[in-house]
């Protein structure tokens, strides 16, 4: 006969009543707990009153919303849930259940010491010997918008419909101001068809001038490009006596692409390239060291990544210790951001995009030269900074260094987009995106840190 054991459902138990019980020693949620601890609260607690009825304790609720993040939980509605389904929740908020518009209106109220408690928390990983400096990876990636793609407009159409609607409120004034009531529609709310058309003549003409005047700082960095480009070029032309190789630059237009888009739901975030297709995106930045840590974050609505090499850079708290080498992929090289770089700082950006699969390929044509360190101590005059950077990834030092990226930032990525399960922000706007990209880059290395400290 086989014997089971079931689940006595009608039999009486008892939970130990200590909280200290329910959680095993080595559990995230403990360790987030004493990072918590460890922040500084005088401003946070500053803020509140004292009076009325006793709310709850911000280290509380921050430590719910670190917890949640951490653990790819990032909805304020499953978070109070939590507190009752889920022991680790349950020994945060110490046996509470604030409720979910608490939680949301914390978490809104305070998005702007985010940055702050992303530079403590890291500050408080270099006290446990959890983060250090030295190489850092810098990547981008796009994250989804809280708005849909199917509610952007190009200006294209906006023009179109602009005409449209002018065309469509002159016919319904003309309506209006007829005498004759035979002309007037059967069934037809003239005035509430009027104000419907003219409100949306008025955001559209809104949207346009936004679009406008993001051409116009557009064309600003488009035509200073252009300028340097053709001063380079006459340079040389002087210099060698011969027309430079190459197409002349074309000189920019001071207006907007027909296929310009401005979105409704979120005017502030753009229309991307991804994996995926083109998506309502932003455009998330991060830094990583080699033990995988984010030691800076930011997000903002460029589409491509060639003007955040510098601004990734000046994103890690110099507290945190020297910079060595700073590494990037091709979509960041550029001139400007290798000459531009703060001083101290080797930069090792590649100048193209490295083929799949190419190594073997590489050494059985006998692609892959080194040279010796020893042979770039000063860049060269009769070199461009492209030809320079190119000498300096065949390096060995700095080709070993520039390879180990794949096993750095683009991980980094995959957990927080895969593991995580982040792939759209809950907030609209740069300035929230961009602290709710710090919050999840901060829960993210939270998680990381105490993997770390579970293995030294």
């Amino acid at each position: 006969m086989k014997h089971f054991v079931g689940a006595n459902r009608g039999q009486t138990t008892f939970m130990p009543y200590d909280l200290e019980e329910w959680l095993p020693q080595d559990h995230l949620a403990r360790f987030t707990v004493e990072i918590v601890d460890k922040l500084d609260f005088t401003r946070i607690y500053a803020q509140y009153r004292g009076t009325g009825t006793a709310a709850y304790d911000p280290k509380l609720l921050l430590a719910l919303i670190f917890y949640g993040y951490s653990t790819g939980i990032f909805s304020s509605r499953k978070i109070e849930s939590a507190t009752y389904d889920s022991v680790a929740f349950r020994f945060i908020a110490g046996n509470q259940h604030p409720d979910h518009d608490t939680i949301a209106g914390f978490r809104k109220r305070f998005l702007g010491e985010i940055k702050g408690w992303f530079k403590e928390i890291l500050l408080i990983g270099k006290e446990l010997g959890l983060v250090k400096l030295g190489n850092v990876y810098l990547d981008g990636t796009k994250i989804q918008a809280n708005a849909s793609k199917h509610r952007a407009m190009s200006y294209e159409y906006m023009k179109r419909l602009e005409e449209r609607l002018e065309s469509e409120i002159s016919k319904l004034l003309a309506i209006a101001s007829s005498t004759d009531e035979t002309e007037k529609p059967e069934k037809m709310d003239v005035p509430a068809e009027l104000k419907r058309r003219e409100d949306r003549l008025e955001k559209i003409k809104q949207a346009k001038a936004a679009v406008e005047a993001r051409a116009s700082e557009r064309y600003k960095q488009e035509k200073e490009e252009y300028d340097k480009k053709i001063k380079a070029r006459s340079e040389k032309e002087e210099k060698t006596g011969k027309k430079p190789k190459g197409k002349v630059p074309k000189e920019p237009e001071n207006k907007p692409n027909q296929t310009d888009q401005y979105n409704f739901t979120d005017p502030e975030s753009r229309i991307m390239k991804t994996h995926s297709g083109f998506n309502q995106c932003y455009n998330a930045q991060a830094a990583v060291n080699e033990d995988m840590i984010i030691v800076g974050a930011y997000s903002n609505e460029h589409g491509n990544d060639r003007s955040e090499f510098l601004p990734g850079l000046a994103s890690v708290p110099t507290e945190l210790g020297i910079i060595t080498v700073a590494v990037a992929d091709t979509g960041y090289f550029s001139e400007s951001n290798v000459s531009k770089a703060p001083e101290g700082i080797v930069t090792v950006i590649a100048t193209s995009r490295q083929q799949h699969n190419s190594y073997l390929e590489a050494i059985l044509e006998h692609k892959a030269e080194r040279i010796d360190s020893e042979d770039i101590q000063q860049p060269q005059e009769n070199l461009t900074v492209i030809d320079q950077m190119r000498m300096r990834l065949k390096i060995p030092q700095y080709e070993a260094i520039y390879k180990k990226r794949k096993q750095t930032v683009e991980p980094v990525f995959g957990i927080i987009k895969s593991v995580l399960r982040f792939r759209q922000f809950s907030l609209r706007g740069i300035f929230e995106t961009d602290n709710e990209w710090s919050l999840v880059c901060l829960a993210y290395n939270i998680k990381r840190m105490f993997k770390m400290s579970m293995t030294s």
